[in-house]
């Protein structure tokens, strides 16, 4: 599906929206691009992925021209987005964020996998010091609080670049959630006890502007810090490994890793490499199992195991650390 002109008059007619409840879009080019390190930012109305429209857009001779590093594609309506392992990822008009950016970033391609882990590590940060919600960076994409996603990050290749996908939950009420397991920004501002705006109103519109703004500006900062190691670099520099660890409850914790041939292994997780990978202390080992079968666990020399997101199918927590 191509990207549709954002002017309202292109819908139709049962899905016209008063421009109070979409992003305010002079002020996040004015904060992003005019005074910010950004180069181009397009706000569409609806789009199936804006990850997908970004991989259909590299094959075209200009995308190096037309997406410069640092470029946003922002939608007000996502309708078939894919998540990592192809997981749906849609959104209502007007109330997630739904967003990438190109990049073509100055290192070396072994720090490709920090990216989505960086741009986590934006998120989590915003809402903690701006929204006073206790958010986590689950390893290697998810951000949640106490166990409910608001967020889910992928990184792709298209073309030259690397297409950074963000999807946000903001506007989302309790009964208005995709699942019991997911969350938003309004809700966790609430259930935290700050004030929250009326979904559909301006300062509701004003919420969603003001957490993307804040979050690709702080991802922004954490990539000029990656960037300035080096292309040479082949591992975090200290700062943003601390700044990984501050963010993420995974580390530390009691781990199940689930494996594309239906086995498993649990244990700690107890750091990451310098690519990425999460690494496991595993004390046991599970065999496939069918559905409804009783997995039948058994314990295994214990060793240190290095995972990378393309090597599981999922990573559970059993325990969370303090």
């Amino acid at each position: 599906m191509a990207v549709q002109d954002p002017h309202p008059r292109s819908m139709r007619s049962e899905e016209l929206l008063s421009e109070q409840v979409l992003l305010d879009e002079d002020l996040l080019r004015h904060v992003l691009v005019d005074d910010g390190p950004y180069a181009h930012l397009r706000r569409v109305l609806t789009v199936d992925s804006t990850n997908a429209e970004l991989a259909r857009s590299a094959a075209d001779a200009g995308f190096q021209r037309q997406w410069p590093h640092l470029s946003i594609l922002t939608a007000e309506q996502q309708t078939g987005g894919r998540g990592r392992l192809a997981r749906a990822w849609s959104s209502p008009v007007g109330h997630s964020l739904s967003t990438s950016i190109v990049l073509r970033p100055v290192v070396s391609t072994d720090l490709y996998a920090w990216l989505s882990l960086l741009a986590g590590v934006a998120l989590v940060e915003v809402l903690r010091e701006e929204h006073g919600v206790a958010a986590q960076l689950k390893w290697p994409n998810d951000v949640h609080i106490e166990g409910r996603k608001i967020s889910g990050i992928l990184a792709s290749i298209a073309g030259d670049a690397v297409v950074l996908g963000i999807g946000i939950n903001v506007l989302q009420e309790a009964k208005g959630l995709p699942t019991a397991q997911s969350t938003s920004v309004l809700v966790e501002r609430e259930r935290a006890g700050h004030a929250v705006p009326s979904p559909g109103t301006s300062e509701a519109a004003t919420l969603r502007t003001q957490v993307l703004s804040s979050v690709l500006l702080r991802f922004a900062e954490l990539l000029r810090q990656l960037e300035a190691a080096g292309p040479a670099a082949h591992d975090l520099p200290r700062t943003l490994r601390d700044s990984v660890t501050a963010a993420m409850d995974t580390l530390g914790s009691e781990v199940r890793v689930e494996l594309p041939d239906g086995t498993a292994v649990r244990g700690r997780a107890v750091g990451l490499s310098g690519q990425g990978a999460v690494i496991v202390e595993v004390s046991h080992w599970r065999g496939a199992t069918e559905e409804g079968d009783e997995p039948a666990w058994a314990p295994t020399t214990p060793e240190r195991r290095t995972f990378s997101a393309g090597d599981v199918t999922h990573l559970r927590p059993l325990t969370r650390r303090p």
